[in-house]
């Protein structure tokens, strides 16, 4: 069944049925971007990825992508471009507005973490001046109570902050080679007390010498992947830590996840209710693994099982 596009002229996006090249149909929004009956579609627009759409047209193949499109009458938009070669449609969506507010939440994030930084460092410093004069038990016991609270909330700014870069697109993949078993042994290094008090035993293994992937974004994902499995494992349990080419793997023998709580896993500020008894936490860490694995091209996934333990996989794009 052919639709006729005057139908869809209330539709905002663009709307184009070819004829090979040639344009034979189109509702009111793609004459507005300049598209005209009979004309060729290039002497309307242009974009990067055009001669990938034309390899599509001719061979018949499904296109989508996203891009910043051009058009000949002088306007130009952020667009998803999709080709459906069944029905022979073109359309244009305009995702200009939808860009502009991600921008916005990204700026009000940001400055509201710049503004929150320098009364904080401010506090910090102060406690520790407090700390360094303290003379009695009871005193130095509450700024240790405040000195951890402030920490906290530095982490949670920094986490927002680093959230909401991968989240927008802001932050830049910076490919470099290193060792890989050096940035575990950072990350147990700063968790050497908590291992130390659980009584945990860590088992490493550690197959290349060298990988080539963002540091951080690898030192990044490993913290807040063994982080949890420290947090919520039980004293005197193992926990593994398997870095291979292909992937990272965290396994825990410690309290694992309630089948109902499963699904929410990855979502911002999502604590169980078990965990909010036994362990402190902020709720970022593993949407802030999520968002970074997504930008990587990386796929993250767990399994678990309740008051048995959980494992976190990691699977990388060996394409780099």
């Amino acid at each position: 069944m052919i639709v006729n596009l005057h139908a869809l002229n209330p539709v905002r996006d663009g709307i184009i049925r070819l004829d090979h090249m040639t344009v034979k149909d189109l509702n009111d929004s793609a004459k507005a971007m300049g598209f005209k009956r009979d004309s060729d579609i290039f002497s309307c627009v242009s974009f990067d990825q055009i001669d990938q759409l034309t390899r599509s047209i001719i061979l018949s193949e499904y296109f989508e992508t996203k891009a910043n499109i051009y058009f000949f009458n002088n306007v130009s938009q952020y667009s998803k471009v999709i080709y459906n070669p069944i029905a022979r449609l073109l359309f244009i969506i305009d995702l200009s507005e939808d860009e502009l507010l991600k921008k916005v939440k990204s700026d009000v994030v940001m400055s509201i973490s710049h503004e929150l930084r320098t009364p904080l460092s401010v506090a910090i410093g102060n406690v520790q001046m407090l700390k360094d004069f303290s003379s009695t038990p009871e005193n130095e016991k509450m700024i240790k109570k405040t000195q951890d609270s402030l920490n906290k909330l530095e982490k949670i700014i920094s986490q927002l902050s680093l959230l909401t870069q991968a989240e927008f697109g802001s932050y830049s993949i910076r490919y470099e080679i290193f060792d890989p078993a050096l940035v575990i042994e950072e990350v147990l290094s700063d968790y050497s007390k908590k291992i130390q008090t659980k009584k945990l035993k860590i088992s490493v293994q550690c197959e290349p010498e060298t990988f080539k992937a963002d540091r951080f974004v690898v030192y990044t994902i490993l913290r807040n992947l063994i982080s949890n499995a420290i947090k919520y494992s039980h004293p005197e349990s193992i926990i593994e830590v398997a870095f291979t080419d292909e992937m990272i793997t965290i396994k825990d023998s410690g309290m694992g996840i309630r089948e109902e709580e499963i699904p929410r896993v990855f979502e911002r500020f999502f604590r169980g209710t078990e965990a909010l008894k036994s362990a402190k936490g902020s709720g970022l860490g593993l949407p802030l693994v999520k968002y970074l694995c997504g930008l990587c091209g990386y796929k993250v996934w767990f399994t678990t099982k309740w008051m048995i333990g959980t494992t976190f996989f990691v699977k990388f794009d060996n394409e780099e």
